[in-house]
């Protein structure tokens, strides 16, 4: 359990000049065990789905990688673990006063997969103002290069938002043969990726022996539009206003 978490302000340069920071092991083995069981039993269902119908959903593919979203809006326990303090603390520095829960999902990748996820954007796939918004990319077991962490291209975020190509595996913006593969960025279980939605980034393919375990948490200002619709995105779960935490939190 954490009472408190404080941020660097500093840190504000290299997230700004980067696009991306890592946190590491931000959260507690206890607090960690008992999000990884909740968001399992989602993610075991949702596989199971998939496999039902065909092992495709979207961009989901059973036995390979698999996309559970919407968890915290259905589990209350973790709509509290996105309200945790080192949440509340990168949203409010990052992104102001007021702080909405824009997406979340967990996204496993699984050993028997043979395919890299495609180098993108996060807004590439639903445009929205302001931009960019946060994403913490936090790893519920260790991520290695051996079991596809999550790779970046440092500074790519200030190009804005660049032109993306539908594959079968997903939204792709930069070739996967492209000389330029950035870096990865390997972190022990209960740390945080943190990096800007415009910040291009990928996955390598599992070659271990155990899925790789992820849980992606989306903050935005409050207020966010879809730039396709003109319209609000509705029902996004507040987070922080004034900078003070909304609902209770670990």
């Amino acid at each position: 359990m954490m009472e408190s978490w404080s941020l660097d302000l500093e840190q504000s340069v290299p997230m700004h000049n980067e696009g991306f920071l890592v946190f590491e092991e931000v959260f507690p083995p206890e607090l960690l065990a008992s999000v990884t069981e909740r968001i399992e039993s989602y993610q075991k269902r949702h596989e199971a789905a998939i496999a039902a119908k065909g092992g495709v959903e979207g961009i989901s593919r059973a036995s390979e990688i698999t996309f559970t979203s919407h968890l915290a809006e259905n589990d209350p326990e973790l709509l509290a673990f996105c309200r945790h303090p080192a949440i509340v603390a990168l949203g409010t520095t990052f992104l102001g006063r007021d702080v909405d829960l824009y997406w979340n999902q967990a996204v496993f990748k699984l050993p028997e997969g043979e395919k890299q996820f495609p180098w993108h954007q996060d807004d590439g796939y639903t445009p929205v103002s302001p931009s960019p918004y946060l994403t913490l990319w936090i790893a519920l077991n260790d991520a290695t290069v051996e079991n596809g962490c999550v790779w970046v291209r440092p500074g790519s975020h200030k190009n804005g938002l660049v032109p993306h190509k539908q594959t079968p595996i997903g939204l792709a913006c930069h070739a996967l043969d492209h000389p330029d593969q950035g870096i990865p960025v390997p972190v022990p279980a209960g740390s945080i990726v943190a990096f800007w939605s415009l910040l291009m980034h990928k996955s390598g393919v599992n070659v271990s022996s155990g899925p790789r375990k992820a849980y992606i948490v989306q903050l935005a200002k409050a207020g966010l539009v879809s730039l396709r619709t003109g319209e609000p995105i509705p029902n996004l779960l507040p987070i922080a206003r004034d900078r003070v935490v909304c609902g209770k939190s670990h």
